[in-house]
């Protein structure tokens, strides 16, 4: 077989293959609009956002005074709460650091969601630093009563000891957030992939059920799962195969 047979071959396997790309590819786009339609429609993102941070928050000793303060801080107020579950899980969690920093600051006044972010791992290599939350509660707490410092090398070490537990707690509470934020946002690409998925997959089967001649039940299921799989990525493959032909 010469060179052009095979380019001729080659060409025409190509065009078929094209052709169910195209199809797999609209079915993608028609599913991925329609599952925004329904997110938009249905608010999934803002309950999606409330249940995990509602499961994020149940672990805490007192969840209901941690939620309530963590609006507070975060919203402005329970009334609120619709609002910022709402946003971008990025906007969403840059309100829960300022939120974090707040308590943070002020231990003493918000002292449920305090004691939540502020615990320590139960890792036996971080017990050494579990006494920080404790060391900047206590020192903030006389601060904010007013009490007069005294100049003194016993004092000047306390304070010092309080602000490297404070730095360290800082540090600790913007990793424990960075990952609720990487977790949610995980969550949230993979069930959207899935529902595309599962959407591209309903919508071929709909399609091989109204086509002459009628296939068998297993080949339209067997179809309809490989080319859910596929219809997110058909786009690429008509844009390679098409530039394949631009270039014969």
């Amino acid at each position: 077989m010469d060179t052009s047979t095979i380019a001729v071959t080659v060409e025409s396997f190509s065009g078929k293959i094209l052709d169910y790309a195209l199809l797999l590819a609209a079915i993608g786009t028609i599913a991925m609009a329609l599952l925004e339609l329904i997110k938009s429609v249905t608010y999934w993102r803002r309950h999606f956002h409330r249940g995990r941070l509602e499961r994020w928050l149940a672990t805490a000793p007192d969840s209901k005074s941690a939620h309530q303060q963590l609006m507070l801080l975060a919203a402005g107020g329970p009334g609120n709460a619709n609002v910022l579950y709402d946003q971008t899980t990025a906007k969403l969690m840059g309100q829960v650091q300022a939120a974090a920093n707040v308590a943070l600051d002020f231990p003493s006044k918000y002292p449920a969601f305090y004691e939540f972010i502020a615990a320590m791992p139960q890792v036996r290599e971080l017990r050494e630093g579990a006494d920080d939350a404790k060391i900047w509660l206590k020192f903030s707490a006389e601060r904010m009563e007013g009490r007069p410092r005294k100049v003194s090398i016993t004092d000047d070490m306390q304070a010092r000891g309080a602000a490297q537990a404070r730095a360290r707690l800082g540090n600790l509470v913007s990793r424990k957030l960075d990952a609720l934020q990487n977790e949610i946002e995980f969550v949230w690409a993979r069930l959207n992939q899935l529902w595309s998925v599962a959407g591209g997959g309903a919508l071929l089967a709909w399609i091989l059920l109204n086509q002459k001649p009628h296939l068998s039940p297993d080949m339209i299921v067997l179809l309809s799962v490989l080319g859910g799989l596929v219809a997110p990525f058909a786009k690429d493959v008509v844009n390679a195969l098409t530039s394949l032909r631009a270039r014969r």
